[in-house]
């Protein structure tokens, strides 16, 4: 009895939420594209008095919610950005899918291309997306439910504030969870120095990569992108761009694009000893201990809070890391990225982690020999984590909900191959048209293509033609 009363709450709780992030992938490509899916409880629908929005989700290092409105006779979407703040904006290309339950081309949505956001207008959407009968008709189940996929990618993220002394720093700036500013010096006689800081997160090494400009227009100074790892003291390299004198006197219009910020964690490990704790961006414990039981060294990661993942919940955490040179030569980095990087798990409730292996470049022997390049002093190794993507997703175990994605995706390679099918036929018999062709203008004594032009004749380019479908 105890733990159906237990199920009951759980599932009262994910009700109460009606909008769960179900699932999220990402995609890899040049556009940086993410794809969360949703499941939106009957709530959605038959609830217009209850504010129906998801949990947040961070995306390009910014948080984000989907939210719902409801009138008698239609749904709408939207796609709300969490963090604005004055002076910021966010470019968005996204697409709201919502996912058929009898065949992938009755999806339906709608999509924007660089759909700006603002501390003005942090929400943007189609009022009405569907109408309520033909929800219930083709997308919802019989629960109710239905499913919603959000594609997000091309995320811009820039600031802009006007700079004039005395000021000459910005306020701050949130982003990737840490809050940053812009501040100048010099611009009389002294060359302009301007320096990206972080704000917050004390004692914390990151890496971030963005851009700074100075001015509009045909005289616009633009730094191009710049990339580095913040000390701990939160401070970047100075850009020293050369404008004309006293600008910071007159004011001039400072714009900065903020691409990336990781957080960075860096351990000591024993070669052969006890493992090292450290601490994910959500404050979770993990450990780390040197594997030497085989030709090349391993290193062992742990999940220490792997308990505290929340009962019928996923938590995808993935990150990259290096294995840290002692004394790099000049012009050699100063790390080596290990093979696999970066790394990826889905992690469940459970009593404990039973860990990831994650393989070095570095052989057991050359450990002990004498100028090992990555044996630093004690004994140890020196690892670099970088923290990436995280996302908890409801429902830790293969769903019904699973099935129509995998539903659609096996028509979808129906689809393609009936088209492959199809162009091969349409080869084979535009072929034998062109080698009838040809053979009647030989009976008729005419010249061929390929005897007046010196080129292959339409029949052999047929031959050598393959079209492919992704």
């Amino acid at each position: 009895m105890p733990i159906k009363r237990r199920r009951r709450r759980g599932r009262r709780a994910a009700s109460g939420r009606m909008a769960l992030l179900y699932r999220a992938t990402r995609l890899k490509d040049r556009a940086d594209t993410h794809v969360f899916t949703f499941v939106v409880t009957r709530s959605a629908t038959r609830e217009p008095d209850r504010d129906v929005t998801s949990k947040d989700f961070c995306c390009a290092h910014q948080r984000w919610a989907v939210a719902f409105s409801r009138t008698d006779a239609s749904l709408g979407v939207y796609l709300v950005w969490r963090g604005a703040c004055e002076g910021m904006r966010v470019y968005v290309d996204f697409t709201f899918t919502l996912l058929s339950r009898d065949h992938f081309t009755a999806n339906e949505g709608f999509s924007g291309k660089q759909v700006r956001f603002s501390a003005g207008c942090a929400a943007q959407g189609r009022g009405r997306c569907v109408s309520l009968a033909e929800l219930n008709a083709k997308f919802a189940d019989a629960r109710g439910e239905f499913q919603l996929e959000l594609s997000m990618s091309r995320v811009r993220t820039l600031y802009s504030c006007e700079l004039r002394a005395p000021r000459l720093d910005t306020p701050p700036i949130a982003f990737a969870g840490f809050d940053w500013s812009v501040s100048a010096t010099g611009g009389s006689k002294e060359p302009l120095s301007l320096r990206l800081m972080r704000l917050s997160g004390e004692g914390q090494r990151c890496r971030v990569r963005y851009a700074l400009a100075l001015g509009e227009g045909e005289r616009r100074l633009h730094s191009g992108p710049l990339e580095c790892v913040c000390d701990a003291e939160g401070r970047t390299p100075p850009w020293n761009p050369r404008p004309p004198s006293r600008l910071l006197h007159k004011g001039v219009r400072l714009t900065v694009e903020l691409v990336w910020a990781r957080a960075l964690t860096e351990l000591a490990i024993p070669a052969a000893g006890r493992a090292a704790t450290c601490y994910d961006r959500d404050k979770q414990a993990w450990s780390v201990r040197c594997d030497m039981h085989s030709e090349t060294v391993r290193m062992h990661m742990l999940y220490r809070d792997v308990h505290h993942v929340p009962r019928n919940h996923l938590r995808y955490v993935s990150w990259s890391a290096w294995l840290v040179r002692s004394a790099p030569a000049p012009g050699e980095p100063d790390a080596e990225e290990l093979p696999g990087a970066p790394f990826e798990h889905y992690y469940a409730q459970e009593s404990a982690d039973e860990g990831l292996m994650m393989e070095t470049a570095l052989r057991v022997e050359d450990v002990s020999r004498p100028g090992c390049p990555f044996l630093h002093p004690g004994g140890e190794l020196r690892v670099r984590l970088e923290w990436g993507d995280t996302y908890l997703l409801f429902q830790a175990t293969y769903h019904v909900y699973d099935d129509l994605c995998r539903l659609q995706g096996h028509q979808m390679r129906r689809e393609i191959a009936a088209l492959q099918a199809e162009n091969y036929s349409l080869e084979r018999q535009l072929f034998s048209y062109q080698k009838s062709l040809a053979y009647a203008q030989a009976q008729a004594g005419e010249p061929t293509a390929a005897e007046s032009g010196g080129r292959r004749s339409p029949a052999e380019r047929s031959l050598s033609t393959d079209t492919e479908y992704a």
